[in-house]
């Protein structure tokens, strides 16, 4: 498995939950820095202080369903759930403060330390070090790290899962320029990021994107006091929030009601509340905010005219009125997305000649199996819970961690 996320704590956890009843599921987990390292705000991706967009009930373990076993349900419950988490961290006082105080969604530092907590009581170390390239082995996955000297290879596993978000993917045209900034970066180039601030002047910030990201930008600026004008860059008209609605949370673990919706409701949906959602205590942030301006449109291109470095930015951007209108600006965060094929790079040419275009790849997302596995040819079974749409909405997000493992390791159980 790589990536010590979220995912790859709930599919541990639920392994080891399966071998306290006699099957022995093992995992393996590699992840180039540390668990939960991308919550954590020491790697990009966030400052850790952000709120997840997701109630902290919707754990490691929910919906803790029967589909493995009801024991082995009550064991990650018992182990992994978010209380559990409080209670053994904090002897009792933590889970108390937090119902307390209105048993708010975590702040991704918090999460990170959850995610750490669940890798330890599940006896799994995480092997820390960079993949650099996977094969298949005698009809099995092999897993190479490092290079030269340094490369260690692990071999033998009957399936590959692929999470994390991936790299920061830009749809615009930019410059190279200390002042562009991208939706990891932001968060660990603090230096620059502040030389940055400190020169504005009469310039402002310009934000691209219209989710998650771009919403936690724009709340850091407003948290830190930066009175500068910011100018969002948005294709929506709005950004829309993740509230605790019946008929959109039933969504996510109601297989049911599903499958009943056709593919394009299903695309409108999973865009909906995946990828463009937004917490409620952001967004009422951003409302009571008199310094920001939203700017329908899509960005096309950040400049940086002569003299580099000292003149303003500009960006480029269009929108169904007009083309070429030009907002300047002395920051600039491209916050347009993340790109989840990047795995693609570690695998065998031979598997990556099938999902070689977005066509392929859209046929072979479309059949994915039950387990959440690609249908490719000739290879081990390959896991992309970030890339199962199709299957379900939630399997991609945060919001059934315990039925993606279980889907995941269902074929594994009944191999043991």
């Amino acid at each position: 498995m790589i990536g010590a996320g979220p995912k790859g704590a709930a599919i541990a956890a639920k392994a080891w939950c399966l071998r306290k009843e006699h099957f022995d599921v093992q995992v393996t987990v590699f992840d180039r820095y540390e668990p939960g390292a991308y919550w954590s705000g020491n790697h990009g991706y966030t400052d850790g202080e952000q709120r997840l967009c997701t109630p902290a009930e919707r754990d490691l373990g929910f919906p803790y369903s029967h589909a493995l076993d009801a024991s082995v349900a009550a064991r990650m419950q018992a182990n992994f759930s978010w209380q559990a988490f409080l209670v053994a961290e904090g002897g009792g006082g933590r889970y108390a403060d937090w119902v307390n105080h209105g048993r708010k969604p975590p702040q991704h530092q918090d999460f990170a330390s959850y995610l750490a907590f669940a890798f330890e009581r599940a006896e799994t170390e995480p092997v820390i070090a960079t993949v650099q390239k996977v094969t298949i082995e005698n009809g099995k996955w092999s897993v190479i790290t490092g290079r030269g000297r340094n490369a260690s290879a692990y071999d033998g596993f009957d399936g590959l899962v692929v999470t994390g978000p991936g790299p920061a993917k830009s749809k615009v045209v930019q410059v190279k320029d200390a002042r562009v900034f991208n939706g990891i970066d932001f968060w660990s180039r603090i230096a620059e990021r502040q030389a940055a601030i400190d020169a504005l002047g009469v310039n402002g910030v310009v934000i691209i994107g219209g989710g998650g990201t771009a919403a936690a930008v724009t709340a850091w600026f407003l948290r830190n006091n930066h009175r500068v004008p910011i100018y969002l860059i948005n294709s929506q008209a709005m950004l829309f929030t993740r509230t605790a609605n019946f008929f959109e949370s039933r969504l996510f673990d109601d297989e049911a009601t599903w499958r009943a919706l056709g593919p394009k409701n299903q695309r409108v949906f999973s865009e909906r509340l995946n990828r463009g959602v937004v917490w409620e205590t952001i967004t009422d942030l951003l409302a009571d905010a008199e310094n920001l301006e939203l700017l329908p449109g899509y960005a096309d291109r950040i400049e940086a005219p002569a003299p580099v470095g000292v003149s303003p930015l500009v960006v480029t951007y269009s929108n169904s009125q007009a083309n070429g209108l030009m907002r300047s600006a002395g920051l600039v965060i491209d916050a347009t997305g993340f790109d989840e094929w990047d795995f693609l790079r570690l695998l065998p040419g031979e598997v990556q000649a099938q999902l070689t275009d977005d066509t392929m790849r859209k046929a072979k997302t479309a059949a994915m199996a039950r387990d959440l596995s690609l249908p490719l040819e000739d290879a081990p079974r390959l896991h992309a819970p970030n890339l199962s749409e199709a299957i379900g909405p939630g399997f991609q997000s945060l919001m059934v961690l315990g039925a993606m493992s279980d889907r995941v390791l269902t074929p594994y159980r009944d191999i043991a």
